[in-house]
């Protein structure tokens, strides 16, 4: 079954860019050097900060760049994912988390077609993303991001449309559904396991059973989260409003702005956050949002 689907499924995530997020016109001062507009959105797919020298991990449309934080010197990552005697490149359309130094777990798409299948599942680098292999799912699953809390992994699948859990390093999975439409981001409760969000292009969704149940909570544009502690859950929207919940998603405060279209967020402390804008840019905060500085441009 699970083949079938994502046979039928594949021309659709292709088309639309491994998305179906709206595109907009571009506005005057975004550079297109890490990511092409030519093309359907996302344009970002992975911002995360590697432990051992601090580099920004960042993933794009154009492909898998390390950028570091104090020179800015970008330097791009040129990965190969290979399965028995099959390989290809990998980078665009790349969704990572790292795990340690150098090591790093992933999903996305061959940038060659034909030698692997269009979805990778879940694969894994021990070199900081220059060689992968693959863990899981092979052919059935993209993830479109993953979470790792609670000694779990938690990944959102866009060829079933599910969330899936697993307790043993993503070898086998709980398949929970989510509601209809695409899931662009999601969160989990800091101290509870079962207790998730997920934003879709227009709405935010609760789960507190583990994704066996959602509920709509809330309405919003291309809603970003991060959630690195009880108190201090964040949520980004479209227009760079961002705001913070004391209560897990209950109540919202704006706390502050940042120019540009919020794509993905990293959070290193409960107030030091790090946001990554349609165009590459990062944008920093060490107060919860209230101030925020360019740490990178492109």
């Amino acid at each position: 079954m699970r083949a079938l689907m994502a046979v039928a499924i594949v021309a659709l995530l292709t088309l639309a860019g491994c998305g179906s997020e709206n595109g907009s016109s571009r506005p005057p001062g975004r550079s297109d050097r890490l990511v092409d507009f030519s093309k359907k959105p996302p344009y970002v797919n992975a911002l995360d900060v590697d432990p051992a020298t601090g580099e920004f991990l960042l993933t794009t449309n154009r492909g898998f760049f390390r950028i570091d934080a104090k020179t800015r010197k970008v330097e791009r990552v040129r990965g190969t994912i290979t399965v028995g005697r099959a390989g290809s490149t990998v980078g665009t359309f790349l969704e990572l988390v790292s795990t340690g130094p150098g090591r790093l777990l992933g999903s996305g798409h061959p940038d060659r077609s034909g030698a692997l299948p269009p979805f990778l599942g879940l694969m894994a680098s021990a070199d900081g993303g220059s060689s992968w292999k693959s863990v899981s799912r092979l052919g059935e699953a993209d993830f479109h991001k993953i979470v790792l809390k609670h000694g779990r992994f938690y990944g959102f699948d866009a060829v079933l449309g599910a969330m899936l859990i697993s307790k043993d390093g993503g070898r086998r999975f709980v398949e929970r559904f989510t509601p209809p439409g695409l899931v662009i981001d999601f969160e989990v409760d800091p101290e509870d396991p079962d207790h998730l969000l997920a934003a879709t292009e227009n709405r935010l969704v609760r789960s507190t059973d583990g994704g066996e149940r959602w509920r709509p909570v809330d309405t919003g544009d291309a809603i970003r989260l991060v959630w690195p502690a009880p108190d201090a859950l964040y949520r980004a929207q479209r227009d760079g409003t961002v705001e913070r919940s004391r209560d897990g998603g209950a109540q919202w405060d704006r706390v502050g702005k940042v120019r540009g279209e919020p794509y993905k967020f990293k959070a290193l402390g409960p107030e030091k956050l790090r946001l990554a804008l349609s165009d590459g840019t990062i944008v920093a905060t060490e107060d919860g949002g209230k101030k925020w500085k360019t740490a990178f441009r492109p």
